[in-house]
């Protein structure tokens, strides 16, 4: 995986003359306009936003748009190929650690201003943290996503757990490991690698801001790691989440856990856009804040896009693109057919439209409310990047499959960290 990232992201920086020709005005296509779009989801996803593009057909009769769509394998590699060939779609979703790696490479996404789109539906703040680059809009975020923490009630009374109680980082494992001592097949716990890496990040930005700073630097120190990979391998000695030979089969997709689905594993860190998929036929979850400990530099607690539409600069159709995101972002029509398809509308009035419709529920209400209260610092461009993650990633993998100590682990995770920030 990681050597096909870096061959794709050469030929990527191969082809900056390919990029280069997006900044010049490209002549409009005569007749009919053919806009594609290209994003990742499921059918909760796909249908809601096929049915927008039909409504905006129906009202543009002139306008022809394709929809590209799939699952998330795989989608950034083909968006990097797109995008190198000349080929990426005229409206592209992107993740938003994405942003930033794909702008410094050229004008590959069409700058946003508010003679576009009505830019006061947004938040300021949101928008310059999230969606600029160089000071510069380059896209739009489809809907305020939060980290929520939400936990079974009903399997936390069954084993002898408070509900309501407060979570703490210490009371975790000693509340938690109740339900591994009474039954070895369930744990506190649904976190897979790439769920506790996001564990992982809360805690050392708790302890020292960041993981990795908006100088390029390593934030944290070598026994502020030790004492973050302690802490997590009580989880594993203690029963609170299962081993990694279990939850490795489910990266990224820690729903689909049969133990998950069966009513085995009692909490979980997610993102609020996914509350109503991950837990459908699990009625008894509630949202809770995360721990926070004394004396905290930050809360670590993540708020960001759910993701980010962006118009390739590329495209014989640029303007015609930007009437099509201002009607999917502005349009009561398009904003009802869309739903929480991608989590809660980053725009007032897509907030003022679904509540009116009844289309918010109180969970998900809440948790995104919960979520924006708790928020810690926006993450550095550098520490959202993905061959950051994936170092990150590499080390809690060995970590959780037994193969380094909390020191290992530590002093392995600065090492390989500051390499890679070197070659960013």
């Amino acid at each position: 995986m990681k050597r096909m990232l870096i061959l794709l992201l050469i030929a990527f920086l191969a082809m900056g003359t390919v990029f280069a020709t997006g900044s010049k005005e490209v002549a409009k296509e005569d007749g009919p306009v053919t806009l594609r779009l290209s994003w990742w989801g499921g059918d909760s996803r796909h249908t809601p936003t096929l049915a927008a593009m039909d409504a905006y057909m129906a009202k543009n009769p002139n306008v022809k748009l394709e929809g590209e769509y799939g699952g998330w394998d795989g989608y950034y590699q083909k968006l990097v190929t797109q995008i190198a060939g000349g080929t990426a779609a005229d409206i592209i979703q992107i993740d938003q650690p994405w942003l930033a790696e794909l702008s410094s490479k050229g004008d590959v996404f069409t700058v946003i201003d508010d003679s576009m789109v009505d830019l006061s539906q947004f938040d300021a703040a949101f928008l310059k943290n999230y969606c600029s680059y160089d000071g510069k809009l380059m896209g739009l975020p489809t809907g305020t996503n939060v980290n929520t923490f939400v936990v079974d009630t009903k399997m936390l009374a069954d084993f002898g757990i408070d509900p309501n109680t407060k979570w703490t980082w210490e009371n975790i494992i000693s509340e938690g490991k109740k339900i591994n001592e009474q039954d070895p097949s369930s744990y506190f716990s649904g976190a897979t690698p790439d769920n506790l890496r996001a564990w992982l990040e809360i805690y050392i930005a708790q302890l020292a801001g960041a993981v990795v700073d908006d100088n390029k630097q390593v934030a944290f120190t070598e026994a502020q790691g030790t004492e973050a990979f302690t802490y997590f391998k009580r989880w594993f000695d203690e029963g609170i989440i299962a081993p990694f030979r279990q939850t490795s089969l489910f990266y990224q997709k820690f729903q689909e856990n049969p133990d998950w689905i069966n009513g085995k594993m009692a909490a979980a860190r997610i993102f609020v856009s996914s509350m109503e998929k991950d837990f459908a036929g699990r009625p008894n979850f509630e949202t809770r804040q995360f721990p926070v400990m004394d004396g905290a530099v930050n809360t670590g607690i993540l708020m960001r896009p759910s993701q980010i539409f962006v118009v390739n600069n590329n495209s014989k159709n640029k303007d015609e693109a930007i009437k099509l995101l201002a009607y999917l972002f502005t349009d009561a029509e398009a904003i009802e057919k869309l739903g929480l398809a991608r989590g809660i509308p980053s725009t007032a009035i897509g907030r003022s439209v679904l509540a009116e419709k009844g289309m918010i529920s109180e969970m998900v209400e809440k948790a995104t409310n919960e979520g924006i209260a708790q928020a810690g610092d926006p993450q550095s461009v550098y520490q959202m990047n993905s061959e950051v993650i994936q170092v990150m990633q590499d080390v809690i993998d060995e970590f959780g499959f037994g193969r380094l100590t909390p020191e290992e682990a530590s002093a392995k995770l600065i090492k390989n960290l500051e390499a890679t920030l070197a070659s960013l």
